[in-house]
């Protein structure tokens, strides 16, 4: 006779497989009328931005761009000139049709930005971009419980805790600030180039809504009164919450990042207007018990079990992992005008002691040098950092403001950052989902009615199917509240 368990589903989000990418573009930059012939490059920069996101029948794909910035010295020996553009960035992964909408989180990280003089009056532009994409698609997982049961069929029933992502989603939000430069900055006469950078500094769920509070850091480099290059930094602090589609608990986890999806900056004397379009992502998981049937058995009849296959990402462990980018630029300078970090996404690497995550580091400096001219120095490096899980997912985050200190032969550049690590696990579950059992056998008289056997390494369950008993008769007879020492001798009654 067969027995089919009643069957519920847990609702959570599926994350694809996705590999990040290495995108690099190029573009040709011609200046404009009223600027002089390019004589050398100086320095170049960039700011990433998102500007959507679209899940499509045959993929998923995110589109943006990097506006750049390129300083050069004029061929007649003027003041230095900027020259800025946009290069657009589209990216793709192919992704199954599902039935809901898919969501994506996503970062984008510049690795670099480098330009070179194709003659007087064009530039050849190109930018390296790491874009990460985690996209999650709606999915249920099958509960199975027991309904009507001859009373001699014994279920061993456990609970397996998951870890498992319920709601992606986003808050767009917008920074429109007027910000004053202090009496002792130099005046500004002309803005030469901006970046916005974001730092979420807590988060968390308050029924069914996600709070987060952070700061904008927003760094101008510009030309001042008096012809030279000054830069200067400012915090912006934000607050934002978003409505969730359901109700969780205070230890629920949830991550952000905010992307800039728009930047402008202009400057008049000694004020500075911002206006800054952000996007707030956040991956929200909650921590469930998911209910299994994994194995039965009578002492009556013989049965046969029907299992179901089921695989599911769980996510073990966070963590935000401070890292530090300290490098020493072999350049003598009077005074660093602007300092810059790009970083890219963590590459994991095997080595003699498991593995690491190495992440690309690029620092930028423009300097006055020791006689008192512009000059500009790249210094690529890699940070480390030891891990011990295969899987995992992993990006960057600036932090914070960075510091030069300059030196007569060399000079100190100092910044900071963070690594955001998931770890996960593939779990393989295989539940049973049906049952059919051959009628009662006859009892054997010649049977005993006790037994006693030592416990050894077998758990109670797999006492009382192998000696046809059940572990809670097991456990009244020996006066027991969990599992035996191995050396324990059992009296085992025998149903």
């Amino acid at each position: 006779m067969e027995y089919q368990l009643d069957v519920q589903h847990l609702p959570y989000l599926r994350q694809l497989h996705t590999q990040p990418q290495t995108r690099e573009e190029t573009q040709e930059l011609r200046i404009g009328d009223g600027l002089g012939n390019i004589g050398r490059v100086l320095c170049a920069w960039g700011q990433v931005v998102l500007r959507g996101k679209q899940w499509q029948p045959d993929g998923v794909g995110v589109q943006g761009g990097v506006m750049v910035w390129v300083l050069y010295a004029p061929e007649d020996g003027g003041p230095a000139q900027c020259v800025e553009d946009w290069i657009p960035l589209s990216v793709k992964w192919p992704a199954e049709q599902s039935e809901g909408d898919g969501k994506l989180f996503t970062t984008w990280l510049l690795r670099g930005v480098d330009a070179r003089t194709v003659d007087l009056r064009r530039l050849m532009v190109r930018v390296t971009v790491d874009v990460y994409a985690a996209c999650f698609v709606p999915d249920r997982l099958p509960v199975y419980s027991p309904k009507e049961l001859p009373k001699d069929i014994l279920l061993l029933e456990k609970k397996k805790p998951l870890c498992l992502v319920q709601e992606v989603g986003e808050k767009a939000f917008v920074l429109d600030e007027e910000l004053t430069l202090p009496s002792s900055a130099p005046s500004p006469e002309k803005l030469v180039r901006y970046s916005l950078e974001t730092e979420i500094s807590d988060c968390k769920i308050i029924g069914d809504k996600a709070v987060f509070r952070g700061k904008g850091l927003l760094h101008i480099l510009y030309r001042t009164a008096e012809g030279g290059m000054q830069s200067w930094d400012f915090e912006i602090p934000f607050s934002q919450y978003t409505e969730l589609d359901d109700h969780y608990s205070d230890d629920s986890g949830l991550w952000v990042q905010a992307m800039v999806t728009a930047l402008e900056v202009e400057v008049a004397a000694e004020r500075i207007r911002l206006k800054a379009g952000l996007a707030g992502q956040y991956i929200l998981t909650a921590d469930k018990e998911y209910p299994i049937v994994e194995d039965a058995y009578s002492p009556d009849r013989t049965l046969q079990m029907q299992r179901e296959k089921v695989q599911v990402r769980n996510l073990v462990s966070f963590q935000s992992v401070p890292m530090r980018a300290d490098e020493t630029g072999r350049f003598g300078s009077n005074r660093v005008a602007d300092l810059s970090l790009n970083i890219g996404l963590p590459e994991k690497r095997r080595n003699s002691d498991g593995a690491e995550l190495e992440i690309p580091c690029q620092f930028s400096a423009l300097y006055y040098d020791t006689e008192g001219l512009l000059q500009s120095a790249t210094t690529k490096f890699s940070g480390t950092h030891g891990v011990d899980a295969d899987s995992m997912e992993a990006w960057t985050q600036l932090d914070g403001t960075l510091q030069a200190i300059a030196g007569m032969d060399s000079t100190i550049m100092r910044g900071a950052y963070s690594l955001q690590i998931g770890h996960t696990e593939d779990v393989e579950l295989m539940p049973v989902s049906a049952l059919t059992a051959d009628e009662p056998r006859e009892k054997d008289p010649a049977r005993p009615s006790l037994i006693l056997r030592k416990a050894g390494n077998s758990s109670l369950w797999d006492i009382a199917k192998q000696c046809g008993a059940t572990v809670k008769a097991i456990q009244e007879a020996n006066d027991l509240q969990g599992e035996p020492d191995p050396d324990r001798v059992l009296l085992i009654p025998v149903l």
